[in-house]
């Protein structure tokens, strides 16, 4: 296989642009949709696809998988960060605008990652066809950003043409769109 796949809300990919250097914590799989794989539903680009579109586009803010969402991003930037910038960012995640949570799909070239750095996770389950790359690197780049075509929302669109570690005006933005 060429590509890995890995399906990440939005705002994951601000954080990790903005605030980790262009650095990205990502499960990749061996395609888009894994189909008769042995790869659960949580391993799956696509179904991860379809999970955050739905809430996303129906506006949901209720939804329980986008909650869950909201929560393993929290956890990300608390093993990440401290202090005053920690408690900043975790309160983006949980109550920064749902269109900031568009599903996003990566396309990482196996190749310029290496084998070296694709940490075998298999999700626990025997045969499963995914990997963790816990330093996917835009800044080379390893990756392309499939699906990011939503122009509806002017903030999410100046977030989309920040350069990597813009961390104050994407912060500016972030902030302007939480209650």
């Amino acid at each position: 296989m060429k590509y890995l796949y890995s399906t990440q809300p939005f705002l994951a990919r601000c954080l990790n642009r903005f605030f980790y250097g262009g650095k990205h914590f990502v499960y990749a799989a061996t395609s888009f949709y894994p189909y008769r794989s042995k790869n659960p539903k949580s391993s799956n680009p696509m179904s991860i696809y379809r999970d955050l579109y739905e809430p996303w586009r129906d506006r949901d803010v209720f939804d329980k998988y986008l909650f869950q969402t909201r929560e393993s991003l929290v956890k990300g930037v608390e093993a990440q960060k401290e202090g005053e910038e920690a408690d900043v960012l975790v309160d983006i995640c949980r109550n920064v605008d749902i269109v900031f949570y568009c599903p996003v799909v990566y396309r990482i070239y196996r190749a310029r990652v290496g084998k070296h750095r694709l940490e075998r996770d298999n999700s626990r389950l025997r045969g499963s066809n995914e990997y963790v790359i816990e330093d996917l690197d835009e800044t080379i780049p390893e990756f392309d950003i499939l699906f990011l075509d939503y122009d509806r929302d002017a903030d999410f669109n100046r977030l989309v043409s920040l350069p990597v570690g813009s961390s104050e005006r994407a912060l500016e933005i972030l902030r302007g769109r939480c209650p």
